[in-house]
């Protein structure tokens, strides 16, 4: 995994050989300019992942008991996994790298055990807990990337 989001690491790459323009710096000045906010939200997810994934799953398993009966300790795996992805993609600011980091492995997942619609019912549940037990920063943060999870869900429902 590269230390860069994939933007920064796109645009040094394509200035091989020249000095960035003032354009090119932009980007730059904003990732810096927002890393103590992406660092509280990281530290905040990664301090309370846990507890989050196991409210989400305690709500869930009152409509899909079956379900977690089954294969509660692989769905606690999954979300964890995906949560830590999000943490990590708000703290690189690289929504490009939770896609095809994440989300290519969540869909194929899915996809190989059917289970897209409980697993949107799931996600549901992992929002509002983050909007019960996260600062308003953190969510706000994490907003767009629950949403990247739902659009794919989407596509099942």
């Amino acid at each position: 995994m590269t230390a860069l989001n994939h933007r920064l690491q796109q645009t040094i790459i394509d200035a091989d050989g020249r000095y960035l323009s003032g354009d090119e710096l932009l980007p730059l000045e904003n990732y810096l300019g927002t890393y103590p906010r992406r660092l509280e939200a990281y530290q905040e997810i990664s301090q309370k992942s846990n507890e989050l994934v196991l409210a989400a799953l305690r709500k869930f398993a009152r409509v899909h008991p079956e379900i977690i009966q089954h294969s509660g300790k692989r769905c606690q795996f999954d979300m964890s996994q995906v949560l830590q992805y999000m943490a990590l993609a708000l703290l690189l600011d690289d929504e490009f790298m939770f896609r095809e980091k994440m989300m290519f492995w969540l869909d194929t997942m899915l996809r190989a055990h059917h289970k897209q619609e409980a697993c949107s019912k799931a996600y549901h549940h992992l929002q509002e807990a983050i909007q019960s037990n996260l600062t308003a920063n953190t969510t706000e943060l994490v907003r767009p990337l629950i949403n990247i999870v739902f659009e794919s869900l989407q596509s099942y429902t």
